[in-house]
């Protein structure tokens, strides 16, 4: 995730001479947040979390640097000129997390509040995923297709031509790469993960 500093962002004339102005996320100046979410219990913890906090404090919305929503905008959430955070956003855009742990969300929210912008890279999803999920050889990838298929080791042996213990070596790496309980944990795990084609 990348965050990048806007300045033209912290003119004091547009915030009003009467209420702090941020000029940075250590300045020690206070910054107003506002709440826009459907989940009752995140804006109950967020709200405990901002009344502790000497860096923030609630604002209405028309007066907060940053309002907290996890509502997309295409579905009458939060638009206009202030500073939003999206939060539980899966989506590659502009100031959202898909995170929903409410100190993340508050450090996100104080940064954007400060006038930087977060970006998430369109391939940090991708990289995250691919570097999860484990690497089967050409030779686990068959054998991992005829336990979707529910073969014991013997019928895995006689499919692929290969001996009932070299079947049992394979079936256990397999186990191993995918941190699996057992067989069926392992289908599980292939299935919903993708690795084997249905």
């Amino acid at each position: 995730m990348a965050v990048h500093w806007n300045s033209r962002s912290l003119s004091a004339s547009a915030r009003g001479a009467e209420r702090p102005v941020a000029q940075s996320v250590l300045g020690g100046l206070t910054l107003g947040v506002a709440f826009d979410l459907t989940d009752p219990a995140l804006e109950a913890v967020l709200r405990t979390l901002v009344a502790g906090r000497a860096d923030l404090y609630e604002a209405n919305p028309d007066e907060a640097e940053v309002t907290i929503t996890d509502r997309p905008a295409s579905l009458g959430g939060v638009v206009g000129p202030h500073r939003v955070l999206r939060v539980g956003a899966d989506e590659v855009r502009r100031n959202a997390i898909d995170s929903l742990d409410p100190v993340l969300i508050l450090a996100a929210a104080t940064l954007i509040g400060a006038g930087y912008a977060l970006e998430r890279d369109a391939s940090e999803g991708e990289r995250t995923t691919a570097a999860v999920l484990p690497r089967l050889s050409q030779r686990e990838r068959q054998v991992a297709a005829l336990l979707v298929d529910g073969a014991s080791n013997k019928v895995i042996a006689r499919e692929l031509d290969i001996s009932v213990h070299t079947a049992k070596f394979h079936v256990t790496a397999i186990l191993d790469k995918l941190q699996a309980r057992n067989r069926a944990d392992a289908v599980s795990i292939l299935l919903r993960e993708g690795l084997v084609a249905i």
